[in-house]
């Protein structure tokens, strides 16, 4: 098994941090973030979308980072990653961790333009938006009731807020979410993302 990924790439991150949760051995393959976007990208030969994480583990083509950790619970030592029980609220902060993710993600690519192009309106727009994720994950018994619960939406949040902090796209983000910054910190302790660590450009 291989999974394709650049080391600055969030979703990536989420996927090798699953695996190492499900205790699933592969092959990383680690791209230069620039190569993605040239016909040099060798995610091509087996993802027509050249995009990262791609898994590959002999005939079977796993894209998208979701279904790639879906992939990794079945294939893993029984750790689950995933609620099948019909649990909405689980549900619930997974759809809006994800969100929170994709708009970081977006606003990152537009804070790395030169000053000059950058959208201000762009910038506005998704501070407000991750400003009112965090608030509502401050919000939200189901985040810090269940601190201890290691599962995909908590992968995904704890990837989003330490993405948004280390991109310093909000640097007041800690402000007045106290229960928040102690939960994040705690997950940062976990072996799987330790050994998965945060890494802005290559």
């Amino acid at each position: 098994m291989k999974i394709f990924y650049t080391a600055n790439s969030p979703f990536a991150r989420i996927a090798r941090i699953a695996a190492h949760t499900c205790n699933v051995q592969y092959e990383p393959v680690c791209l230069k973030h620039n190569e993605l976007r040239t016909n040099e990208n060798s995610v091509l030969k087996y993802n027509c979308t050249g995009r990262v994480p791609t898994l590959v583990d002999n005939e079977i083509i796993v894209t998208e980072t979701g279904t790639i950790c879906r992939y990794l619970e079945a294939k893993g030592d029984g750790t689950k990653l995933f609620n099948t029980s019909g649990d909405w609220k689980t549900q619930q902060i997974e759809g809006i961790a994800l969100s929170f993710l994709d708009g970081c993600a977006l606003w990152a690519r537009e804070h790395r333009r030169p000053n000059h192009k950058q959208s201000a309106w762009l910038c506005e727009v998704e501070r407000d938006r991750a400003a009112r994720c965090l608030d509502w994950f401050s919000r939200s018994p189901g985040i810090m009731s269940i601190s201890t619960l290691w599962d995909f939406p908590h992968i995904v949040l704890t990837v989003a807020i330490s993405f948004l902090h280390h991109r310093e796209l909000m640097q007041d983000w800690q402000k007045d979410r106290c229960a928040l910054v102690s939960w994040h910190l705690k997950q940062c302790e976990r072996p799987s993302v330790l050994a998965n660590p945060i890494v802005l450009e290559v």
